[in-house]
């Protein structure tokens, strides 16, 4: 079995190459035996920035982590999920809202979209409007929530205000365009994976010496790009693709429009 697609010249190599030897250069170069380490922990280190941006700090840490997390299951184990940028965003979400009220309410919102879209396409809204109407429809449903929190002052349906509408709208809409096209059983499997990625970046996230190495050893972002470099060089296996559910016979591909930037 050949395992590299041969689509790396040698200047690409090169580059590649540099995604893991620059990081790892600083990375020596903190160590406190050497006389870089000084200057290098001085400038190439997040540990020392205040603790109200930790967090904030935290979630740019972790996307590269988790588009890693995201392209070992769709190409290493050909798990298909929603879209490449979802499960990295409602992993944000998570951290915010906490696991188990952010994904009640993401169903409740997906389940909105699904309703919705069909008497939005039927009365034939270009494009743009379809998007428009589903975002303000998110936003509302959104107020709603806020306003419901507040009235029965109830804190965790406060911050599900924190949830990325784009995040809501991403899935909602990926998962009806999913439904319209493949069926109810690849629908279903494409959300329920997409979730569940999620709420693996999610746990990782949240173990502090994980966290704490990102911002002692930032430069660790850059050797990940290098890790979905190779992933998708040379371990696109597709191992357990054979769990995918079949698109269900006789859907239609014409509904392609959405607000998904490329196939999953």
């Amino acid at each position: 079995m050949r395992l590299s697609k041969g689509n790396l010249s040698g200047k690409h190599k090169l580059v590649l190459g540099l995604l893991f030897a620059l990081p790892l250069l600083v990375v020596i170069g903190k160590w406190s035996m050497l006389p870089t380490s000084g200057l290098f922990l001085r400038v190439f280190s997040l540990a020392d920035i205040p603790n109200t941006m930790n967090s904030r700090v935290a979630y740019i840490l972790f996307v590269p982590f988790g588009a890693t997390l995201v392209v070992f299951f769709r190409i290493v184990l050909g798990i298909r999920l929603l879209g490449p940028f979802r499960s990295i965003l409602i992993a944000i979400a998570f951290q915010i809202t906490g696991i188990l009220p952010g994904l009640v309410f993401l169903a409740m919102v997906v389940g909105v979209v699904v309703a919705i879209r069909p008497q939005i396409k039927a009365i034939r809204l270009p494009y743009f409007a379809r998007v428009s109407v589903i975002l303000s429809a998110v936003a509302s449903i959104m107020i709603l929530v806020l306003l419901s929190g507040a009235w029965l002052d109830i804190e965790s349906l406060c911050r599900l205000a924190y949830f990325p509408i784009i995040a809501l709208c991403l899935t909602g809409e990926g998962f009806a365009r999913t439904l319209s096209k493949e069926g109810v059983k690849s629908a279903v499997w494409r959300g329920a994976t997409t979730v569940f990625v999620a709420i693996l970046i999610t746990f990782f996230s949240q173990i502090n010496g994980l966290r704490s190495m990102f911002l002692y050893y930032p430069e660790l972002l850059i050797s990940q790009i290098g890790c979905i470099v190779v992933i998708a060089e040379f371990f696109d296996l597709r191992l357990l693709s054979c769990l995918n559910p079949p698109k269900a016979k006789g859907r239609s591909n014409r509904d392609t429009q959405g607000i998904g930037l490329a196939p999953a």
